[in-house]
């Protein structure tokens, strides 16, 4: 209480508010024998706001998530006892017909649910292990990559009288041969180029990766004088990627097939490949161009960062004819060569029309 008091303006909803914060639960009366219950919006709002003070890259999911949950419960204040199977039902239900969301941001929902719960379980604020049942269907995402020769051609794109366009390109570039994710661009410089590789620690992860320096990325630190320029928000990077790869003339179209608000589209939506472009289409575009040239992925795992398979394989996008190229070479799918048998040659001449000079059959006079 004496932090609460020590942090706000002393009011009636403001101290509320941050004291039911700080305890995490509410004191259920009984005398000796009162107990705590932990409240989960309110310690759900406390995780968004620490992700929030820490720069946490996904906390707006979070915060989506968690404005989601508030306006599910309406005026209750849930325990994490509450949330069960019968929970997790109706909160679909909710976000189907009232959100009209697509699978797959359901799913999202759920997951970071189920982060929440989980940290609030270590914590030992509830002894409730249903959050681990909060698994949803997923519709698999149908995502893009670059091929070399693509990135050829938006390399070489003039965007001289364009400054901004410019310098996402040449970012772009940069994080389409390193791998590295967008928060750690913008610390990519000449001096930590030893050799023809550079090493970074990854801000995400803390892993240290050294990457191979491709001349393209060398090319472009000389133009910027050996120091990336200032990044702008991801927002805005994603928005000036999709006109260059519209400029570039990536119009080769997919279909998106989606369930939203609970049923499954008749017609999939179409979209050209320069509207799916984006920052992480660059790091997949790395790891799906170093799979395809038979790197091993665990070798691949350790240039982008990545701790777990798992989360590796969201980022590879091996096309039809990537895999047919990759799968007949291997002995299995190699074709047997057929020995045609050799004819054994007869004693006997055939008769042949030709033994004999050309005539009139009818008169045996030789023409």
């Amino acid at each position: 209480m004496a932090e609460a008091v020590k942090e706000c303006e002393v009011t009636h909803k403001d101290l509320k508010q941050t004291f039911h914060t700080k305890l995490s639960g509410v004191v259920i009366r009984g005398g000796a024998l009162a107990v705590k219950q932990a409240l989960f919006l309110e310690f759900f709002d406390s995780k968004v706001k620490e992700f929030e003070n820490n720069n946490k890259s996904n906390f707006r999911s979070y915060k989506t998530t968690y404005n989601n949950c508030v306006e599910f419960f309406g005026k209750k204040k849930p325990t994490f006892d509450e949330l069960g199977e019968d929970f997790k039902d109706k909160f679909i239900m909710f976000l189907e017909r009232t959100k009209d969301y697509k699978m797959n941001t359901i799913n999202k929902q759920f997951t970071n649910i189920k982060a929440i719960v989980g940290k609030a379980y270590k914590l030992k604020l509830h002894k409730n292990l249903d959050f681990k049942n909060f698994n949803t269907d997923k519709e698999p995402a149908v995502n893009i990559f670059l091929t070399l020769a693509e990135l050829e051609k938006i390399y070489n794109l003039n965007f001289k009288n364009h400054l901004h366009l410019d310098r996402t390109r040449d970012s772009f570039i940069v994080t389409s041969f390193t791998g590295l994710r967008f928060g750690d661009l913008g610390r990519v410089r000449s001096d930590l180029i030893k050799g023809n590789s550079i090493r970074i620690q990854a801000h995400k992860t803390n892993e240290v990766c050294q990457i191979p320096v491709h001349r393209y990325v060398k090319a472009i630190l000389e133009k910027y004088k050996g120091v990336m320029p200032e990044q702008l928000s991801n927002q805005k990077t994603n928005e000036n990627i999709k006109v260059i790869c519209r400029v570039a003339r990536l119009n080769e179209v997919y279909e998106k097939p989606f369930t939203k608000g609970g049923k499954r589209k008749a017609v999939p939506d179409r979209f050209k490949k320069w509207q799916m472009c984006s920052t992480h289409t660059a790091r997949r575009t790395l790891c799906t161009n170093l799979i395809y040239q038979k790197v091993s992925p665990y070798v691949v795992m350790k240039i982008s960062g990545h701790k777990t398979f798992e989360a590796f394989e969201k980022y590879i996008k091996l096309d039809e004819k990537m895999v047919y190229d990759s799968l007949k070479e291997i002995e299995m799918f190699k074709p047997v060569p057929v020995v045609k048998p050799v004819k054994k040659a007869s004693s006997k001449k055939p008769m042949e029309y030709l033994d004999y000079p050309p005539g009139d059959v009818a008169t045996g006079k030789v023409l």
